[in-house]
């Protein structure tokens, strides 16, 4: 099994999730939280897979604050804690008062602490530890139900090479439950929209090969 790949096998699948569908929702909560209308976002690489889930969390910010912009510096890191640093500090001195990532670790969010703004995490939620008064959530990341899948399948022979895509329907992709102050407006929105999706009623728009016309890129993809 390889997660994120492309190339396939007898013996080989490739999976991933449909984290975009995370993205999207708390764009919308971030949209709503800004006072300034500036969104920073520390971005990893430029692949497809990092400009889809930029565009569906902007495309959720236009949705509920047709006035704010995503502003994206580009760390090239996928852990590099003094990069995301100081791509942290140079969006939050532009006037960003909410921070969102695509690294692992912590460093976004410790610098959303220090100067007063708010921090929505990546994959999974342990970066709360680390900025409580900053953290609002995160998009959880759970491999076990398809790991779960996968072996079942090689246990009762039934297995198969494929090209997996799942969302939040399965269980792989979910959100933090929001933290501190939030309006109940806020809550029941992100409830709302994750149950468009949950039921197919919804699907964010997928857009890998540029960026939505509210994002302000500092490095081009």
């Amino acid at each position: 099994e390889h997660n994120t790949g492309y190339k396939r096998a007898d013996n080989v699948s490739t999976y991933q999730a449909k984290f975009y569908e995370g993205r999207h929702v708390l764009g919308k909560v971030a949209g709503l939280m800004t006072e300034t209308n500036v969104i920073g976002w520390i971005a990893s690489f430029p692949i497809p897979e990092v400009i889809r889930g930029i565009n569906a969390f902007a495309e959720g910010v236009k949705e509920t604050n047709p006035n704010a912009t995503v502003e994206v510096v580009w760390t090239f890191t996928w852990f590099g804690p003094e990069a995301e640093t100081q791509a942290a500090n140079a969006l939050l001195e532009t006037g960003a008062d909410v921070l969102a990532q695509h690294q692992d670790s912590t460093a976004t969010g410790i610098a959303a602490e220090a100067a007063g703004a708010k921090w929505i995490s990546y994959n999974t939620a342990y970066g709360k530890d680390a900025a409580p008064e900053a953290f609002v959530t995160a998009p959880v990341w759970d491999w076990g139900p398809y790991y779960i899948t996968v072996v079942e399948s090689i246990v009762d022979g039934t297995f198969t090479p494929e090209a997996y895509w799942g969302g939040m329907e399965t269980g792989l992709v979910s959100l933090y439950e929001l933290q501190g102050d939030i309006p109940r407006t806020v809550e029941q929105l992100v409830n709302e929209k994750t149950m468009e999706i949950l039921s197919g009623s919804f699907d964010p728009p997928v857009v890998e090969d540029k960026f939505v016309d509210n994002i302000i890129g500092t490095v081009s993809p």
